[in-house]
């Protein structure tokens, strides 16, 4: 892609579209970067602040968290494709009414949220709801709802970054990301020169340095850049209540069904085998999940480029970029071999202390991630173009199938925790060879500026 991306500059004929995306992979691998290198620095630095078993569980409260920002990632993702179509026309007005009714929308689930954890936690313990080992349970469950409060009231300031991602500003959203990052560990260091061990200020700081960063940006942002678009309650329309609502709704299916297969792993380990088994589970995954985010900086800007492509027909851009990005999967592929060849050599380093895993879960690991590499592409290019209903059905379906694989290999083969990474790894393969072929037929269908040229669709 880079030697293309030259060659195409030399000739003078990047097309604006592949400019702007090829701009905003180029900084946000300078961002991202920076992000991968605070993430691992973090994690010894957090494991010397807590123990393993502490750290077990506060991974566990950070995947029962994550099911909350699906929330946001369902409006987002309708905001996202619908504002597209606006940034190119102009259509200031139209916008601002889109984005005020997708904060509303969004500030009204937060409320129904924390309502609901609030209800939760008077009635019954998330400890023994998801079978969290501690001394002290009641502190626990206190700690958990106020985590998950916290991650609620994220849900109103994110929808940010859709209007960003909507306007092709990918790199943006990483300095916001990187900007949240930052201050955690610096906050995360000075807890550890100030305080004892604790995951009361754990919760706090990760609750609170998200919540700072996104109303600074927030604020930022509409009073300057998008200020024309900036929400207000006078915006708010309730004719598009339903629009958001079915576009977010579909997103909102998709998005359930990937937090529970990418992100709830813990949370299965500590249900099946308690949350002691947890740490080594979470600490794999971040290893590999290096490669992910790398991979992400490459494909986030597409999505929205796929359905700018996808609006103006430009079939031929479609398919070209696709046979690139699965040349750069390709090179993700040789990246996953080498971290696996060398993990044995590079966690004790980067731990600063031995970690007990299987060969078993780096290898799987390994997979799960090339598969989602693939996976990717064609999500994106799905996604992008807002074709999803038939992928919502499947994924209905293929989540009761994952589920009861993973209670399968948990309960009656007794895998363990790798249990959730086969299972995670077959879930990716279906939907690769669903959104595989969605994207064959979509482009086959597209009209075709000559109709003597049929595209190659061998990617």
């Amino acid at each position: 892609m880079i030697a293309q991306f030259i060659a195409n500059i030399r000739l003078g004929r990047i097309d604006a579209r592949t400019l702007v995306t090829y701009r905003n992979v180029a900084e946000s691998f300078l961002v991202k970067g920076l992000s991968v290198l605070i993430g691992f620095v973090a994690v010894p630095l957090t494991l010397r602040y807590i123990a393993m078993s502490e750290f077990g569980i506060w991974m566990t409260i950070t995947s029962l968290a994550s099911w909350f920002s699906l929330v946001d990632v369902s409006f987002g993702n309708g905001l996202r494709n619908s504002l597209v179509a606006y940034f190119g026309t102009g259509d200031n007005q139209t916008a601002r009414q889109y984005v005020s009714t997708t904060y509303a929308l969004s500030g009204v689930v937060a409320l129904v949220l924390i309502a609901l954890i609030v209800g939760v936690n008077c009635y019954t313990s998330w400890c023994a709801m998801f079978n969290i080992e501690t001394a002290n349970p009641a502190q626990l469950d206190a700690i958990i709802t106020y985590t998950l409060i916290g991650f609620s009231v994220q849900l109103f300031l994110k929808p940010v970054n859709a209007i960003l991602l909507a306007n092709q500003r990918a790199a943006f959203v990483g300095w916001i990301l990187l900007a949240i990052n930052a201050l955690t560990l610096i906050c995360l260091y000075a807890a550890m020169q100030l305080t004892s061990s604790s995951l009361l200020t754990m919760a706090h700081i990760y609750t609170l340095a998200p919540l700072v960063v996104y109303g600074v940006i927030s604020l930022y942002l509409f009073s300057r850049n998008y200020a024309v678009i900036a929400p207000r309650l006078r915006s708010v329309r309730r004719s598009l209540t339903r629009e958001m609502f079915s576009k977010g709704g579909q997103f909102f299916v998709l998005q359930l069904i990937s937090v529970l297969v990418f992100t709830a792993g813990g949370l299965f380990i500590s249900y099946f085998v308690g949350s002691g088994q947890v740490g080594p589970y979470s600490i794999v995954n971040k290893y590999f999940g290096v490669v992910i985010m790398l991979y992400g900086i490459v494909i986030t800007p597409y999505w929205s480029a796929f359905t700018d492509a996808y609006t103006k027909n430009d079939r031929a851009w479609i398919v070209r970029t696709m046979g690139q990005l699965n040349k750069v999967s390709a090179l993700m592929v040789v990246l996953v071999l080498v971290m696996l060849l060398a993990a044995r050599i590079v966690l004790p380093l980067w731990l600063r202390t031995e970690l007990d895993v299987s060969t078993e879960m780096l290898v799987w690991t390994a997979l799960y991630t090339v598969s989602y590499i693939y996976l990717s592409n064609y999500n994106s290019f799905v996604n992008g173009v807002g074709q999803i209903k038939g992928l919502v059905i499947i994924s209905v379906v293929g989540v009761v199938a994952y589920i009861a694989l993973v209670t399968f290999m948990f309960r009656y083969a007794q895998l363990g925790p790798v249990s959730v990474v086969l299972a995670g790894t077959a879930w990716n393969s279906t939907i690769l060879f669903v959104c595989w072929r969605k994207y064959r037929k979509l482009v086959r269908n597209m009209p075709s500026p000559n109709p003597q040229t049929k595209p190659n669709l061998t990617t």
